[in-house]
């Protein structure tokens, strides 16, 4: 009966790593992954505040993997928060290459997504929370190449889940409307947070 206890313990131990993602397992020595992109969190002098996410605008941010070698991307973090009290509409984020390495003329998301994820803003009004999503297919991200992390989402303005701004620091942002990315300048960051595995050099 004892052996069938600590079984037991075991097994929640192994489950609650798991469901607190990679930055559990990094603590644990099983998974060395590291943040290559992590911009401050929410607040700042102007209070919480960020980009809509709805039907008529799409956000998107723009992270450079670092020059010195390749990654396989592990999760992605974002602070969100929610104009409705009282429902939580469905989101999808998306990691996408650079306009610029498919052929574009400009920078900003290419629409060739190398992985995406269905969530909503697990949150009711203005309540900030940082929501993580692991990745499952650890797509390779190519040393000094910029990426973009998008989210989108159908929900009317009013109801919509809001990505807030970082309380400090710049990044390069761009908006959609009607589809269509704005040109995508350096400005103000948003939130987000990318954890990477280092891959050993050829």
């Amino acid at each position: 009966m004892q052996a069938m206890h600590r079984l037991a313990a075991v097994v929640l131990a192994l489950v609650a790593v798991a469901a607190a993602g990679p930055a559990a397992a990094q603590a644990t020595g099983t998974m060395a992954t590291t943040p290559i992109f992590d911009t401050a969190g929410p607040g700042g002098p102007f209070g919480f505040n960020g980009f809509d996410v709805f039907r008529d605008q799409g956000v998107a941010e723009r992270f450079t993997v670092p020059a010195d070698g390749d990654f396989r991307l592990a999760r992605i973090g974002i602070w969100f928060m929610n104009n409705s009290d009282t429902q939580m509409r469905k989101l999808r984020l998306s990691l996408q290459t650079d306009a610029l390495d498919e052929g574009g003329a400009a920078t900003m998301p290419s629409g060739r997504e190398l992985e995406h994820w269905m969530s909503t803003a697990q949150t009711l009004g203005w309540q900030p929370v940082q929501q993580f999503h692991d990745s499952a297919k650890a797509p390779r991200l190519r040393a000094g190449r910029n990426y973009w992390v998008v989210a989108q989402a159908r929900a009317p303005g009013g109801l919509d889940p809001v990505w807030l701004f970082a309380k400090k620091g710049t990044a390069v942002v761009t908006t959609s409307a009607g589809g269509l990315w704005w040109p995508a300048a350096e400005g103000g960051a948003i939130t987000l947070r990318v954890d990477a595995l280092p891959l050993k050099p050829h």
